[in-house]
């Protein structure tokens, strides 16, 4: 309200923090404070149980809605007010804190409700002590990574579960005002503890790839309208003394064994020996990397294959359309399927025919390939116009 200049709340309109990513971090917050049973506290600063490190301030600009800001953009600045901060690290421009985040921990850390009447309107006076490390015995540990990836550090949140009763019990003379920690609010630690187990106790998952769950999230939150967006696992080995017919058939076997994609690139390594690098993509899920790292082993002789995670693939929206073609003296009768690559907005962006099938058509009734391919996106484009009900998943 101040911010925009509005004269009541009623008139407060949202740009940024009023996007689905914003709404979705908010209540995901609320939510996972729900589930583990954290005590948020009464909110006046005395009592509350949840402090955060000092809020790096950053520098540079970003672009908002209403154009180039400087860092902390407005909004963030004041929510910012009144609690402890620190510079961004050395040579890091753009922001570092969100106005979601600044909003969360504001409310949550009860600084929002220490507001004190002077001379020049409100300023805050926040009794929380934020920026320090609590008193408190750790329970568990949680992270979470963004998308935007730095040069010199890594960006990633943590959250600490600790029990400050415990701390209490043992330290009698220890500050209460250091004990504003992300607490439970039931003592038994063991219930708590038992409660992330189960989580990651799920059928085919670890506590390793809970927290990848939540990376991914948090990717997909962020990811464009238009397209899909995920995260990959990429294996590579280099290889100097292996014949191509070897390496073929090591393709072979890693796309037949659930790999998304695989392929070959020459390099030159030491002592100026060509060789050729191996490398696919699959999902990130352990098992299946390890069946395709075992086939590399395996079939290949490498010694030592690099395993790079997180790997953010954007991809285009796939489907098939089957279209009939006049040349029907083959033993597929003419019937060829065109893929169709689109965004999460239905828009078109490629048609391809599906070559192996153009191939044995244009063999057997004796038509140029180019011919048969042409004339089945054509036709496959002439459908999708007259009738987008033809269009079906496979």
């Amino acid at each position: 309200m101040h911010t925009h200049g509005a004269e009541s709340i009623d008139q407060v309109h949202f740009h940024e923090v009023g996007a689905v990513d914003s709404i979705v971090d908010t209540v995901g917050t609320l939510l996972a404070l729900h589930y583990l049973s954290v005590d948020l506290g009464s909110g006046d600063g005395q009592d509350c149980h949840i402090t955060c490190s000092r809020l790096p301030m950053g520098e540079g600009t970003v672009w908002t809605d209403h154009g180039l800001l400087p860092v902390p953009a407005p909004a963030t600045m004041r929510l910012m007010v009144g609690m402890p901060t620190c510079p961004g690290p050395s040579g890091v421009t753009g922001e570092l804190v969100t106005p979601t985040a600044a909003a969360l921990l504001r409310v949550l850390t009860g600084a929002n409700n220490q507001a004190k009447q002077g001379k020049r309107g409100d300023y805050w006076q926040p009794k929380v002590i934020a920026g320090r490390p609590p008193s408190m015995v750790p329970i568990a540990v949680g992270l979470g990574a963004g998308s935007k990836d730095f040069e010199r550090h890594p960006n990633v949140l943590r959250l600490i579960l600790g029990d400050c009763s415990t701390q209490k019990q043992t330290s009698p003379d220890t500050d209460t005002n250091n004990e504003t920690s992300v607490s439970a609010a039931n003592d038994e630690t063991e219930q708590i503890i038992n409660q992330i187990e189960n989580v990651s106790k799920e059928p085919g998952r670890n506590s390793e790839e809970v927290n990848t769950s939540k990376v991914k999230s948090v990717t997909n939150t962020e990811s464009s309208h238009l397209w899909n967006s995920n995260t990959l696992t990429h294996l590579e080995a280099n290889i100097d003394d292996a014949t191509p017919e070897l390496m073929a058939h090591a393709i072979d076997l890693l796309l037949e064994n659930g790999a998304i994609d695989a392929w070959i690139v020459p390099i030159v390594m030491k002592k100026g020996r060509p060789a050729h690098s191996l490398n696919c993509l699959c999902h990130d899920e352990k098992a299946k990397e390890s069946d395709l790292l075992a086939i590399m082993f395996r079939h290949t002789t490498t010694l030592g294959i690099r395993i790079h995670r997180n790997i953010l693939r954007a991809s285009l929206k796939r489907r098939f359309i089957k279209v009939q073609l006049p040349y029907r003296n083959n033993d597929r009768d003419g019937e060829v399927d065109v893929k169709i690559s689109s965004f999460k907005n239905d828009e078109v962006v490629s048609l391809k025919a599906e070559f192996d099938q153009c191939k044995l058509i244009a063999k057997e009734s004796n038509v140029p390939l180019k011919i048969v391919s042409s004339t089945a996106v054509r036709m496959a484009w002439q459908l999708i116009q007259t009738d987008t009900s033809a269009l079906h998943s496979r």
